[in-house]
């Protein structure tokens, strides 16, 4: 059974948001990524981070995901044909209206009675109209996720209150239609934003534009110093975690807390980086006899909150399967093992992150389906080069993410650490963070590899990279800011996210049977 963690916000006089959450049962979702359009399996016994907001006034309470993968913030709406509660209002049959050839509905009626069947009780939803400090901007989204989730609706602000701590002028979307029964809190860069998006080329189009989203306005108004914000999930068997806006505690990791820069994943059409990868080096298994090297080129590495498992190329889940003398479910399940780990099996993936080294116990990547068990390594996709670490990964890392810098500092998580908090607010770099040893060492391009012929466990894989010539060691002039605070005034349109028309008439069938 899948745990949504439900989060308490805890504010005082200093810098920083303090959000500690706890575990609870919840249904299974599918896997939500907005990459494209391909569907993902259905999976059970999987984690949502979901951060519990009141909004407008007087507050209604709304449960939102948390994601790093994503940067807009929207709930569900009140008259949102897919929710339970507006099963009465479902047009007859006869009445019922086709979808076009995008595949998603724009109107109501198009939404058949079967179809209405979201409990949005469960994490509540806005109502615009009930809200006396609402204003709708009367601009449109639309985005969608690789599960076929979707959101069509309307901007607008309203004042969110984290435990107390009333934020004004927050901008959000209300979805009018959409059949996710969850809103979403991006706290990814403005360029994630749905509201910017770029083209095959490298332009954008006329509409484009950028807005403070969430992190960016907690400083604006004063409450973090830099756009910042760190995030512990511990282990699997813990109910407990935080996340903290503006600030670092120290207490959360072991080891030391290593700064990576971000890198541009798509290099061949922006010139900076536009959401929050990093680059991997190589990923290793230890055991107590041996230790293995599974790949070792230099990858872009997303690190992604919204995604429950680790997604791979297909080209690299093939050689880390060959390496383990196991084979690729074709059934999505990712890698099957030759046996499954025992309870007392103290194996390890090791991860290479710019020279600093993270070590994942096997047991947080291993699933178990009908008694096989398999790798939590899945292939994304022969259209995909871009890995992404998902939660199964994030458990056993402490990160902190500098949106200002275009940063990620990670370290090993202390699990259950018993030690008291040991809170640092952030005013310029994160502190006692330093450089990873091969910080320079940097993704620049897409390798091919069909075999393994490095080695990450030798010396030169964490040996200390000098900064290039023209680079000073105690600046990040290499790697450009893609946040800017100053005051932006926009026209509030919003254009589809990654939209891909041609990938939409293809599975407009398949949308038009599950909105019947």
């Amino acid at each position: 059974m899948k745990e949504l963690l439900y989060f308490t916000l805890l504010a005082g006089a200093q810098a920083y948001l303090k959000l500690d959450f706890t575990r609870v049962p919840s249904a299974s979702v599918l896997e939500k990524r907005a990459d494209d359009l391909s569907p993902v399996p259905l999976r059970n016994d999987v984690d949502q981070y979901i951060v519990q907001l009141a909004v407008g006034t007087p507050p209604q309470m709304v449960s939102v995901q948390l994601d790093t993968g994503s940067a807009d913030l929207w709930f569900s709406g009140a008259d949102n044909p897919y929710c339970k509660t507006n099963k009465k209002k479902a047009p007859k049959s006869k009445d019922l209206q086709p979808v076009d050839n995008s595949g998603f509905p724009t109107n109501p009626d198009q939404i058949g009675k079967k179809a209405r069947n979201l409990d949005c009780k469960k994490y509540g939803f806005f109502n615009m109209s009930s809200s006396s400090t609402f204003k709708n901007n009367d601009t449109d989204i639309f985005l969608y996720y690789e599960d076929l989730s979707f959101v069509r609706g309307t901007w607008g602000t309203d004042v969110v209150s984290l435990g107390g701590l009333n934020i004004s002028g927050v901008n959000f979307a209300v979805a009018e239609i959409s059949n996710s029964s969850s809103g979403v809190l991006g706290v990814s860069l403005p360029s994630e934003e749905s509201t910017y998006s770029i083209n095959s080329n490298g332009t954008t189009n006329a509409t484009n534009y950028q807005y403070s989203n969430l992190p960016l306005q907690l400083k604006e108004q004063g409450i973090i110093d830099k756009v910042t914000y760190s995030i512990y999930l511990n282990d699997t068997k813990s109910k407990y975690g935080s996340i903290l806006f503006g600030a670092v505690d120290h207490s959360k990791y072991t080891g030391t807390l290593y700064t990576l820069p971000l890198v541009n994943s798509e290099y061949d059409v922006v010139n900076k980086p536009y959401e929050l990868d990093i680059t991997l080096n190589g990923i290793g298994y230890q055991s107590m006899s041996s230790n293995m090297t599974l790949y070792d080129q230099k990858v872009a590495a997303l690190i992604d909150s919204g995604t429950t498992i680790s997604e791979f190329p297909d080209e690299i889940v093939e050689v880390v399967a060959k390496q383990m003398n196991a084979t690729v479910d074709p059934n999505g399940n990712g890698i099957r093992l030759a046996k499954c780990p025992s309870k007392k099996d103290n194996a390890k993936l090791l991860f290479n992150l710019g020279g600093a080294l993270i070590y994942v116990d096997i047991k947080e990547f291993t699933t178990k389906v009908k008694g096989k068990c398999y790798l939590e390594i899945i292939p994304s996709g022969a259209e995909s080069d871009l890995v992404i670490l998902g939660d199964n990964f994030m458990r056993s890392v402490y990160t902190v993410f500098d949106l200002e810098a275009n940063e990620v500092s990670i370290a090993q998580a202390n699990f259950n650490s018993s030690l008291p908090a040991q809170i640092e607010e952030i005013k310029s770099t994160v502190p006692s963070a330093v450089k990873a040893p091969q910080y320079y060492n940097t993704f620049s391009a897409i390798a091919s590899i069909s075999s393994v012929t490095g080695d990450i466990f030798g010396p030169e894989a964490t040996a200390y990279m000098a900064p290039p010539a023209n680079v000073s060691n105690s600046s990040n002039s290499s790697n450009s800011s893609a946040v800017s605070l100053e005051r932006r005034s926009y026209d509030n349109a919003a254009t589809p996210l990654r939209l891909n028309s041609i990938i939409l008439i293809g599975v407009a069938a398949i949308l038009a049977t599950i909105f019947m």
